[in-house]
């Protein structure tokens, strides 16, 4: 049992590796914005996954100061890569997504993990990508926010 899960430890690490390099590559020839970050590139990946994400959430999130977020999330808005949008039921919350300027270019980054899914669909049976997905979702778990802080 040992020898199986250091197979799928790494089996994992070499998936976030790969990942991660896929991400920097293509960052750096991003053609619409070269000088994106990897920082940055962090920054749109929460925002874009978080539903009415907020300066306050991010601080939450990355547990940094609230003031270090905001002038973050100025800057990327000087670079037009996120956009501010009053909520409609308080007017004193600002709800933040990626701007529809890098949207197209941001979906780019995506494309390795749709192709992977493109090929697994012919390759494995319903069952078995169910299965996955519920492994997937049960792995993604101990990633939250918290749960390894005892929160």
């Amino acid at each position: 049992m040992a020898d199986s899960n250091f197979d799928i430890s790494a089996s994992v690490n070499k998936l976030y590796y790969r990942i991660i390099l896929n991400e920097l590559r293509l960052m750096n020839n991003a053609s619409d914005f070269p000088n994106i970050s990897y920082n940055t590139l962090l920054y749109l990946d929460i925002i874009s996954m978080t539903e009415n994400c907020t300066v306050s959430q991010l601080a939450e999130v990355l547990h940094i100061a609230k003031s270090s977020v905001t002038l973050k999330i100025n800057e990327l808005m000087r670079q037009g890569l996120v956009e501010k949008t009053q909520s409609k039921t308080d007017k004193r919350v600002k709800y933040l997504t990626v701007s529809s300027q890098i949207y197209k270019e941001y979906q780019y980054f995506d494309q390795a993990t749709q192709k992977a899914i493109q090929a697994m669909s012919t390759e494995f049976n319903e069952d078995e990508l169910g299965l996955l997905n519920k492994m997937l979702n049960q792995f993604s778990k101990y990633y939250e926010v918290g749960q390894l802080d005892g929160e």
